[in-house]
């Protein structure tokens, strides 16, 4: 069964992901700040739009140095929409081991209230 819409798309019946059901990806700014005494190589933005289910943005392996920030403008968020809540997010990344990168870590998970659109910022320190 689908569900036409006023303006011509067709939407399925039953649940949507929040991307879908508003139907405009939410772009934010990224930021990461290495905290650490050695490089670290960040891989992905995590995030949780309520529930439990955790959502994946690929920031290109980029490898920051100890005090080292970087920015991510207008970083797409595949399944948030513009106007929902992110409730939380965390970044996942390496660290330089001497010997190439270590495992996958993630950073602490951090809570937000406020939703998402172009001029919020999903600031991160990793310590």
């Amino acid at each position: 069964m689908a569900l036409a819409v006023s303006f011509g798309a067709t939407v399925p019946f039953g649940a949507t992901s929040p991307a879908t059901a508003a139907g405009v990806k939410c772009q934010a700014t990224v930021k990461v700040t290495n905290k650490k005494g050695a490089s670290i190589k960040v891989l992905r933005l995590l995030y949780k739009v309520g529930g439990n289910t955790v959502y994946t943005e690929g920031l290109l392996n980029k490898v920051l140095t100890p005090n080292e920030t970087e920015t991510w403008s207008s970083q797409t968020l595949n399944n948030a929409a513009t106007g929902v809540v992110v409730t939380s997010t965390a970044i996942e990344y390496r660290d330089d081991t001497g010997r190439g990168y270590g495992s996958p870590r993630t950073s602490e998970w951090f809570p937000h209230s406020f939703t998402c659109a172009p001029n919020h910022n999903y600031v991160h320190a990793i310590q």
